[in-house]
């Protein structure tokens, strides 16, 4: 009797921290969006002080506390109880994309719980339902009243289920079966379960889409700003030198596509594929300037993965901010290499330095790159000013673990 006892007590117990640590999470995760959170925050809550009240009626009994505190606790724990399983209809409803005003279930749940409730509450105020004075509770017939009312609550949750099936998942199904047929604090421990679950991986989802939304604003703050001068070079040159104008156009071709691709990418692109777009820009702006941009590659090192649009911003910045008509030609070279721990890649130019201070569009663009490689590679980029004059840009990108064979 006594492992009985204590086995209910744990479960009640187990039941108020899950409750209230789920109410810690709803608090946290309180932003999400198209999610019940007041529902949610009810259920648990009610969850919370059905238990607690359960445990308080138990210690009181236990200790032989006066009679009208046990009968007061008895009747608010019979109340209580079957409100969390009724709000779990409710959430059950919302998950299957319902409106449960509009939903037949829900009245037929509210109908039995508050037969169930009116059971307790007369039986206990005519005196049917009470407390020996050796702390024991009788209930008389009331108990066979409660029995076909708890059967008929089951049964409508099992309909409800089954025909409902198709708008569930495998998991859920197995979630929400378990839970309305669960008994007792066991069944309200698989509900707070399901809740919090139910709450991470919601909130989890919100914070992914919401980098992932982050990262194509960032992209396209970086979309390119000479277009129109492109398209003003190509111009003169269809009458000047045709076959550099179909060159041109062709590369700037090559670099829209590789643009708009970028965009639409959320993941990871081979470092060759971020390379041909750097390429294809470069071809497009040395026309724009001839003999006043001279490039030089040395990449022998191109087996690894980077974050779209991250090369090519970093060279067209140099480049806006670096060269100047009126000055010496701008000199621009690419490194790749590879040391014990990350690849590196790193872009240097001749023009005038740079200023670490202000929210002007370089620092914006540079900000946007590193925020991407941080959070998607834990990539890292470094600026410093070059010995030679001009800027140095390094990118660290650390390597992939190999998996043991």
């Amino acid at each position: 009797m006594m492992m009985v006892t204590n086995y209910w007590v744990w479960t009640e117990i187990a039941a108020i921290l899950f409750g209230l640590f789920g109410l810690a999470v709803s608090f946290i995760t309180r932003g999400i969006k198209k999610w019940p959170g007041r529902l949610c925050i009810a259920i648990l809550s009610a969850a919370v002080l059905s238990a607690a009240l359960s445990l308080m009626k138990g210690a009181a009994f236990q200790n032989q506390a006066p009679l009208f505190m046990c009968r007061a606790l008895l009747l608010a724990t019979s109340l209580i109880a079957p409100v969390p399983s009724l709000l779990m209809t409710v959430f059950f409803l919302f998950y299957c994309g319902e409106n449960w005003r509009e939903s037949a279930i829900w009245y037929v749940q509210l109908t039995l719980t508050v037969l169930l409730a009116s059971v307790a509450l007369i039986g206990q105020l005519t005196g049917v339902i009470g407390i020996t004075p050796d702390y024991k509770i009788y209930s008389g017939y009331w108990t066979i009243l409660r029995i076909p009312l708890i059967a008929a609550c089951v049964v409508a949750n099992l309909a409800a289920l089954i025909r409902r099936r198709k708008k569930l998942g495998r998991v859920q199904r197995v979630m929400f079966l378990v839970c309305f047929f669960a008994l007792d604090y066991i069944q309200i421990i698989l509900m707070e379960l399901l809740l919090i679950s139910e709450l991470v991986r919601r909130y989890l989802e919100q914070v992914q889409e919401a980098e992932r939304q982050r990262m194509r604003n960032a992209i396209a703050q970086m979309r390119p700003h000479f277009i129109y001068n492109t398209m003003m070079t190509i111009y003169y040159l269809c009458e000047m030198d045709p076959r550099k104008a179909q060159e041109v156009t062709l590369n700037f071709s090559s670099y829209l596509q590789s643009n708009f691709l970028a965009i639409a990418r959320e993941g990871m692109i081979p470092f060759t594929e971020e390379l041909e777009h750097t390429r294809a820009y470069l071809e497009v702006e040395q026309a724009r300037f001839s003999g006043q941009l001279f490039v030089e590659f040395d990449t022998p090192v191109t087996f690894f993965e980077i974050p779209p649009l991250t090369l090519q911003p970093l060279v067209e910045n140099a480049i806006k901010h670096g060269l100047d008509p009126d000055l010496d030609p701008l000199y621009v070279s690419i490194l790749t290499r590879e040391t014990e721990e990350t690849h590196e890649i790193i872009v240097e130019d001749t023009g005038p330095g740079f200023v670490p201070a202000g929210d002007d569009d370089p620092y914006i663009t540079l900000n946007n790159i590193r925020e991407r490689l941080k959070t998607m590679c834990r990539g890292t980029l470094e600026i410093e000013p070059r010995n030679a004059g001009g800027t140095k840009v390094t990118i660290r990108i650390p390597m992939k673990k190999q998996q043991s064979t």
